[in-house]
Formats: C-alpha cells, sequence, structure tokens
C-alpha cells in the first residue's frame, strides 16, 4: 500500500505524517523528509510479541521469515475462511502462505469497512500445522472487527506457533499460484511490528 495521508488505516490509528524538513525547491541545499507512522499502519508484518507478551520481536526471527517460496491462494466468495476451506486448499508445508479474498477489492477503498473476510482460529490451527514461513492476508486483521468474546483468536493462535502476519498486502491484481516472496521488515530492536514492501516475483519454470 503507498504511504500518504490518504493511507486506509485501521479505526483508532493515524495515517502517517510525511513532511520535508528541508526543501531544495525553498532554497535549501538538499531535501530531507520526516516520517512518522504507526507500525502497523499499511502494508505491515506483525510479530508473535504483537498479541503475547513472551512471544518473539521482529529482530529475534529468522530471516528466512521474510523471504521465500509462496503460494497465493483465492477464496473470494465467502466472508470467513474456516478449517475445511483451508484444509481443501491441500496447503503446502514450509512456504509463506498468503490470502487473497473479498478484501482485495475493500483494500482499494478510501474508508474501512468493518465487514471484511476473516480467519476462523479453527482455520488458522490448520494453516500452522503446515508450518508456514509466513501468513499473509490481504486487509487489517485475520479476525472479525470488535468481536465478542477472546479477542484476536486467530492472531493469537498463529502468534503462539511463532509465526508472522502479513496484513494489507495488495493482491487486488495478482492471480493465484506460486511465486517468490520478499517482504522484509526494518531493522527495529525490540519491535513487534514494522511496515514493509511486501513483493511477489514469478518462479522460474524448469
Amino acid at each position: 500500500m503507498p504511504l500518504s495521508l490518504k493511507t486506509l488505516t485501521y479505526p483508532g490509528d493515524l495515517p502517517p505524517t510525511i513532511n520535508k524538513e528541508r526543501d531544495i525547491e525553498k532554497g535549501d541545499e538538499l531535501t530531507a523528509t520526516h516520517l512518522s507512522m504507526n507500525c502497523h499502519v499499511g502494508t505491515h508484518v506483525d510479530a508473535p510479541a504483537h498479541f503475547l507478551g513472551d512471544g518473539e520481536t521482529l529482530d529475534e526471527l529468522r530471516l528466512e521469515r521474510f523471504y521465500g517460496p509462496a503460494v497465493v491462494y483465492e477464496l473470494l466468495d465467502r466472508k470467513a475462511i474456516t478449517r475445511k476451506d483451508v484444509e481443501s486448499l491441500h496447503i503446502r508445508e514450509r512456504c509463506h502462505i498468503l490470502f487473497k479474498t473479498m478484501n482485495s477489492e475493500l483494500l482499494q477503498h478510501k474508508a474501512f469497512s468493518p465487514d471484511y473476510c476473516t480467519l476462523s482460529s479453527e482455520a488458522a490451527e490448520a494453516m500452522c500445522e503446515r508450518q508456514p514461513l509466513s501468513i499473509g492476508f490481504d486487509y487489517y486483521s485475520l479476525d472479525p472487527y470488535q468481536s465478542d468474546g477472546e479477542s484476536f483468536p486467530a492472531h493469537k493462535t498463529v502468534a503462539r506457533a511463532g509465526i508472522p502476519v502479513y496484513v494489507c498486502l495488495n493482491l487486488n491484481d495478482v492471480p493465484p499460484g506460486e511465486y517468490l516472496f520478499s517482504g522484509f521488515p526494518l531493522r527495529l530492536t525490540g519491535s513487534e511490528a514494522s511496515p514493509v514492501r511486501a513483493t511477489l516475483m514469478q518462479r522460474d519454470q524448469e
């Protein structure tokens, strides 16, 4: 997602502020931009520490968690992904699992929609059984917005398995299939999240 004052945010979060502290066009010798933002705005990765007090922070995770083989799975016709859905996909082990859902269209809207597709905790458990390098989603949360009962059950299930989660992946124009994924975070010490520039590359056909 592009970062600007117009970036779609989760309710309660502020958009980034991007200001030029020095500007060649205003007579300065150089241009220097100041960026201030919440680490959970725009496309970003969450470490287990986002939901667990004793969870790993980003700098404690192996680099392979942020790069490697990926599969984009497309599930466009549902509001919630179930364990049965996950099992029907025959998901590969040890890769980045990226879900393209109805959220890919919502991510293009200017206003946040609380009616996004979610992931059940049982579906999250099924995904963790495949030992993924990461799990990626195309909106701000795996869990329902302001749900009753336990807060963020799917996120916590994934966090307990030590798996990072990418959210707000822009998969709108991405066909399902196999790719190489890159989504390295900033090297922030002790942080539970970081913005990323996520990319998918076509794999060489043998």
